[in-house]
């Protein structure tokens, strides 16, 4: 029995090393080495063509609007079409005042069919060398579309995705541990970028070339991992740019941030396992990233699981497993007071971090093992969840 855990803890304990550091590292270690740099050419001018869906928007779409009219790009390359989805606010006069005084913007109605299905439907209409897949609430800064026009000018490149930064006037452990988090994954984006092609999608804001994936038919599925998988598969690369800055105002909680990565875990889930070069890690390379840099690390309150289990039962006979007991009891308790001063609305960023880590990784692991185990979900809706 004792080697049996003692087997078991390890082997935990090399799940978590390698998703948490080794994955990093070694990405780390190959973009330094033999970076894949862009060669980007100052002569490329395409047509730009932004896609949005939105439902009861009329508090962000001014914003947005006024956002897109401010973009340091050539007007007559560019155009804006928004799938208008059954809207029951004044989202729909808003873009009529707008679209009114700009021939560019263009509005289409749909009867509650899904932010998905409209998106892709409203891509496949338009004709525009480069496709922006957007999102209502964020803001692009006007040097955006320059900076994914850059990019794309390498012919390797089929998707561009940016940096995010969260505007969020308070501080509590959802938003606090939502920043954090963000600023380590650009890193791995990054690195995934240089290497071949990054598998950590944006769905806020995602610029892809016309004819580079695959359209998606099954709307229960994610549509910028759609992206980030069959990109890939046609030989081309999803570049992360760090010029391209987006900007979103939100107001987040532990709460709603453990809701939304609890329908992320399972939708992800689902979708990975639709795909062939991904549903084994080695079928392809984006199949082996997307196993290291998501999948495995979705399901990582698994082993962190086996792992406390077998040093608690390990424990009365070693003093190593009993420090690792301890160990595990200290973060607890580190968890615990995080959680007090969230309730009691204490800005404690130190705290804040553990319970929003540990919140993610159960949260992602419970959505994953829901897609395991009860399959698909409903059509994503374009109204906002948080």
């Amino acid at each position: 029995m004792t080697i049996f855990f003692t087997a078991l803890f390890w082997f935990a304990v090399a799940w978590i090393g390698y998703v948490m550091v080794g994955y990093p590292v070694m990405i780390a270690l190959l973009a330094a080495i033999r970076p894949r740099l862009l060669k980007r050419s100052e002569n490329y001018l395409p047509t730009v063509a932004f896609v949005m869906a939105v439902y009861n928007e009329e508090r962000a779409i001014d914003r947005r609007l006024r956002n897109y009219q401010e973009m340091d790009y050539p007007r007559e390359l560019l155009s804006f079409h928004i799938g208008n989805d059954a809207s029951t606010d004044a989202t729909e006069s808003i873009i009529d005042r707008y679209a009114a005084g700009d021939p560019s913007i263009h509005l289409s109605r749909f009867v509650r069919s899904g932010k998905t299905k409209i998106v892709y439907e409203l891509a496949e209409q338009v004709d525009a060398d480069i496709i922006v897949f957007t999102d209502a609430d964020i803001t692009v800064e006007p040097n955006g579309i320059r900076a994914i026009v850059s990019a794309m000018s390498d012919p390797s490149v089929g998707g561009v995705i940016g940096r995010m930064a969260y505007q969020d006037p308070g501080a509590n452990a959802g938003n606090t541990g939502q920043k954090k988090y963000l600023e380590i994954e650009d890193r791995v984006r990054e690195f995934e970028s240089l290497i071949w092609t990054t598998v950590g999608p944006r769905g806020e804001c995602f610029a892809v070339r016309r004819g580079s994936y695959k359209p998606l038919k099954n709307y229960k599925l994610s549509d910028d991992l759609n992206l980030v998988i069959t990109i890939p598969e046609n030989g081309l690369r999803v570049w992360f740019e760090p010029d391209l800055m987006i900007h979103e105002l939100e107001k987040r909680s532990l709460g709603s941030e453990y809701r939304r990565r609890l329908r992320m875990g399972q939708q992800a889930a689902v979708t990975y396992l639709a795909y062939d070069s991904t549903r084994y890690p080695w079928r392809s390379l984006a199949g082996f990233q997307i196993w290291s840099h998501k999948l495995l690390r979705n399901l990582a309150a698994i082993p962190m699981t086996l792992a406390l289990v077998s040093a608690v039962v390990l424990a009365p006979g070693s003093h190593f497993f009993l420090w690792v007991s301890l160990a595990a009891a200290a973060w607890g308790l580190v968890m615990l007071a995080g959680y007090l001063c969230d309730r009691l609305s204490l800005k404690v960023p130190v705290l804040h971090y553990p319970l929003y880590f540990t919140s993610m990784l159960a949260s992602l692991s419970i959505g994953t093992m829901r897609a395991v185990f009860s399959g698909g979900l409903e059509m994503w809706s374009s109204q906002r969840l948080e």
